[in-house]
């Protein structure tokens, strides 16, 4: 009887041999590709999982509220550090077990190396003027070009006469420098270049004061030798300075954690456990201890300097030969007018190498009286500086400017350039405070009359090293590596990367900026005696929070455990374990960076004093935890996927059977008049279900291995073939209820109408709006089927977009869970087109459902006059009526669904939701292609005879 019935209803039980196929074709396509996407999220996550070092020990009064808040590491905070650690509690890390490195840095501070900077200006000489005056404006370039800080100009006096000048071995003491004597062709004898006046106390400026750092240089004809009696020549010289942050390592852990061992480029690495060596100078009455330190071979910090040279007027030469005032003379210069002859650009690579080849190789440096350079081996002083000065802001952080007296790096005069040696960067802004200089006091040896009197600490270089080959583990889980590596900010909105020209800002010889540099000098952990022990180097400003950690030099300790370390939860729950015990042992904070990844922190940079504009920048913090939460949200997110189509595809299956049943409503009710009781009607209403589902599994099958192929998924064949028992079972389930309401006992129940039963006085429609409202009124039960069908679609395009923002939210921007998230956007697109498209299906069926059984209405409103467009209207106004309320609780419903998968509600989720709703009211517009084809050919005529 069952065949019978699918023979005498084939257009329907194919319908609804059709619906299941589909839907249990997309629901094994769609599982087995989030199945895959899993397996590929897993195996991204697997392959960087494992950074360079497991776990980060600090200070606790290191953390920042927001890395708290948030659960992230901030970088490029090392240089802001003054220690908290001590050398017994890293030794405890290194007893705890499981652990197989514990890499320890302590800060020491800046290094300030000058070089100095030729400029020759042979070729921007007027050969045809016995005299003239060039001016050399030097300005420092950094800020990816925003910044363009003016130094002090340097002036150049030029003549074809002889120029006088008395040797420096013929000077008498406290006699001054006397000036050089200019002779004309005459004989006559004219002082120009005078010198500077003795600098009393109060005359000491900035040392980034122009006054103090623009200088005047006097050349005569060829046979003028200067003080040291070498030919005079055309030129000026500048200094070029760059703070060298300094660190101390452990040769043996760094090694085995950063491969620093390979990384050397010349020379030598340390020994194991190197120690300072000591040494005496002939004559000093004390030794001094020699560290032993590797030099980063290329600069860390960007920086140009471009140089602008001038023609001053002729009457420039008359203040140079009338001039008897230095200061009032060089400032007499600056107000002369010019006319440019030449510009040029050098950048730092240069000089750099310059300053690493001096101390590479001191002993063999010749003396330099032409300009005041930092010696290159001892280690007078050296500067602290703080961490940045930050508030917390709505969306990251905001950096305060931190002023402070820039006399802590020396003080100049003006006095003809005696500061160059201090970087002109220091004038721009500076959000660090805390700055401190520490100077050597010799162990506390009393100076000599006659001896030799230096600090009793020196730097040795080794070797250098390459920071590009040092070991950063895979890009998208790398973990803070200040000690090497400072990648520097992206602009974080429109403005500041339109104001970068695309470009990062990077680190400078701006010490108190933002970015601080990473180490460019490393000394061993034994060397830190000879700096850190009390008494070794006194600091200024006198307060405790400036002076040296003697008793806790070590900054941060990077902590890499022993054996393989995967994404297995016995594997974290051994690194939480190990991480417990570090902090019990030693009460530091530990992080655990496994299975971090990068992640963007917007900080605002305020505006510069030389042209850099307000900033925001995208500083690379570390997200912690990202592994885990990325492989739990591919867990959740398959289920899901899987749930979501599964409950479209049983709506979709239910609504046919539903409409399949009704329709033979009268049938059943005559064999229950016959004596059919419950069993017999439900077993033949089943074996009918059953055998389409069985059939529907069977194409189901062939559709899901047709789609797999033409997108590209690798589906297993024993995960297609569970269509067909999925096909049964759904077909069963979905059957059911329609199929227990229509064996009810109660013949006339079942045949009654599929109305409301209460008859309900209303008044008579006006509008086809009206109209269209109250027919779905007139059968709830089926336009609720329709609705939620249409719900489910639009439920499944929320749930997906949102998903996708959460899956993205959950791991804010950060790199691993940036790759993770493309992996997994076509099973996404292919999710929301079959739920859309089941969704579309289900309410044209409720829409043909409607038209048949009204047939003889919609006839009569042909024969009263209406035209086909008018019912067309209605036809379609009751299809957006039900996309109004479908997607309206479909919105609903993906909001909620997005928040128990996100932890919350967010704009752009609400915004989803909203296009969500728009998309599904505008597709019930194609659900009512085949009933008003169906509307066209009814039979009117036929239709109201029979009526």
């Amino acid at each position: 009887m069952a065949v019978s019935q699918w023979r005498v209803r084939l257009r329907r039980s194919l319908a609804l041999l059709s619906m299941i196929a589909v839907a249990v074709a997309g629901f094994t396509l769609l599982t087995g590709a989030a199945v895959t996407s899993r397996l590929d999220t897993v195996g991204t996550v697997a392959a960087n999982y494992r950074p360079v070092y497991d776990l980060l020990v600090r200070p606790a009064d290191a953390v920042l509220p927001l890395e708290q808040q948030r659960n992230l590491v901030q970088s490029g905070q090392l240089a802001g550090m003054r220690g908290g650690i001590t050398v017994d509690q890293w030794r405890q890390i290194q007893a705890v077990r499981g652990v197989s490195v514990a890499a320890p840095v302590a800060m020491i501070g800046y290094v300030m190396r000058t070089v100095p900077v030729t400029v020759d200006l042979s070729d921007q000489l007027d050969p045809t003027a016995e005299r003239q005056v060039l001016r050399v404006q030097p300005t420092w370039v950094t800020d990816a070009g925003l910044s363009q800080i003016p130094d002090g100009p340097a002036y150049l006096y030029v003549t074809r006469n002889r120029l006088d000048v008395v040797p420096n071995s013929e000077l008498e003491s406290g006699g001054g420098l006397p000036p050089p004597e200019e002779v004309d062709a005459d004989g006559q004898r004219v002082k120009i270049c005078p010198a500077a006046s003795s600098v009393g106390e109060g005359d000491w400026l900035q040392p980034t004061d122009l006054r103090a750092r623009s200088s005047l240089t006097c050349v005569g004809r060829a046979g003028s030798t200067d003080r040291e009696g070498k030919a005079m020549r055309p030129v000026v010289t500048l200094v070029w300075t760059v703070p060298f942050l300094m660190a101390a390592v452990d040769p043996d852990s760094e090694a085995a954690l950063a491969g620093l061992d390979r990384a050397v480029t010349t020379g030598r690495y340390f020994t194991s456990a190197e120690k300072p060596t000591s040494h005496r100078l002939d004559g000093m009455r004390y030794p001094y201890s020699k560290l032993p330190i590797l030099i980063a071979d290329r600069p860390q910090i960007e920086g140009a300097l471009r140089i602008d040279v001038q023609r001053l007027n002729p009457g420039a030469t008359q203040l140079v030969r009338s001039g008897s005032d230095d200061q009032r003379l060089r400032a007499a210069l600056g107000n002369e007018s010019g006319t440019p002859v030449a510009q040029r650009t050098m950048s730092i690579d240069e000089p750099y190498r310059t300053m690493v080849d001096r101390m590479l190789r001191p002993g063999q440096l010749a003396i330099e009286y032409d300009v005041a350079t930092a010696n290159t081996m001892w280690l007078h002083s050296f500067w602290t500086v703080g961490p940045a000065n930050t508030v917390q802001a709505e969306d990251g952080l905001s950096a305060q400017p931190a002023p402070y007296d820039l006399k802590i790096w020396g003080k100049g005069a003006d006095d003809g350039g005696s500061s160059r040696h201090v970087p002109m960067e220091f004038a721009d802004t500076g959000v660090r405070g805390g700055v401190a200089i520490h100077r050597n006091t010799a162990r506390g040896y009393d100076p000599q009359a006659g001896g030799v009197n230096m600090p009793d600490t020196a730097m040795g270089a080794v070797g250098t090293f390459d920071p590009a080959k040092i070991s950063l583990g895979s890009a998208l889980s790398a973990v803070p590596m200040d000690t090497y590596f400072n990648p520097g900010a992206d602009g974080a909105d429109e403005a500041s990367r339109q104001a970068l020209g695309g470009e990062r800002l990077v680190p400078n010889a701006n010490v108190t900026g933002l970015l601080s540099q990473p180490p460019l000098m490393l000394t061993t952990m034994a060397a830190l005696p000879a700096i850190f022990d009390p008494g070794a180097y006194s600091t200024e400003p006198a307060y405790p929070e400036y002076q040296l950690n003697t008793a806790a030099p070590i900054s941060v300790v990077r902590v890499r455990l022993a054996g393989e370390v995967g994404i297995d939860p016995l594997s974290r729950e051994r690194v939480r374990v190990i991480a417990e015990e570090i902090a019990r042992r030693t009460g530091l904070q530990v992080d655990i960076t496994l299975g971090s990844s990068p992640t963007a922190m917007t900080v605002y940079y305020p505006a510069g004093n030389y042209g850099r504009p307000d900033l925001a920048v995208a500083e690379p913090w570390v997200q912690k935890g990202v592994a885990a939460v990325l492989v739990h949200a591919a867990d959740r997110k398959s289920v899901l996927l899987s749930v979501l189509v599964l409950a479209v595809c049983a709506l979709a299956v239910l609504n046919a059977n539903t409409a399949a049943i009704r329709a033979r409503r009268t049938e059943y009710g005559i064999l229950a008049c016959l004596g059919w009781n419950r069993r017999h009607l439900l077993q033949l209403m089943f074996t009918e279900i059953a055998g389409i589902g069985f059939v529907a599994g069977f194409v189901g099958t062939a559709l899901a291995l047709g789609f797999a192929f033409v997108l590209g998924l690798d589906i297993p064949w024993s995960h297609t073939l569970l269509a067909i028992p999925a096909a049964v079972a759904l077909a069963l389930l979905a059957g059911g209820w329609p199929a227990w309401r229509a064996a009810r006992p109660d013949p006339g129940e079942v045949i009654r109408p599929a109305v409301l039963g209460v008859a309900v006085r209303r008044q008579a429609p006006r509008r086809l709006s009206t109209l269209a409202l109250a027919n779905l009124a007139r059968t709830p039960g089926r336009t609720a089927l329709g609705a939620m069908s249409l719900m489910i679609g639009v439920a499944a395009l929320t749930m997906l977009l949102a998903i996708t923002f959460a899956f993205r939210g959950t791991v804010t921007g950060t790199l691993l869970g940036d790759a993770v998230t493309l992996q997994a956007r076509t099973v996404d697109y292919v999710a929301v087109a079959v739920t859309i498209v089941l969704g579309i299906v289900s309410v044209a069926d409720v829409l043909y459902l409607n038209i048949s059984e009204r047939a003889a209405e919609f006839a009569l409103f042909g024969a009263v006059g209406w035209t086909g467009a008018m019912l067309n209207r209605l036809v379609v106004i009751e299809a957006i009526g039900m996309g109004v309320i479908g997607g309206t609780l479909g919105a609903a419903a993906g909001l909620g669904a997005a928040a128990a998968f996100a932890g919350g509600i967010n704009a752009p989720i609400v915004w989803c939701s909203v296009a969500a709703l728009a998309s599904g009211v505008a597709v019930t517009a194609l659900s009512v292609v085949v009933p008003i084809a169906m509307l066209r050919r009814l039979p009117t005529a036929q239709l109201l005879a029979e009526g």
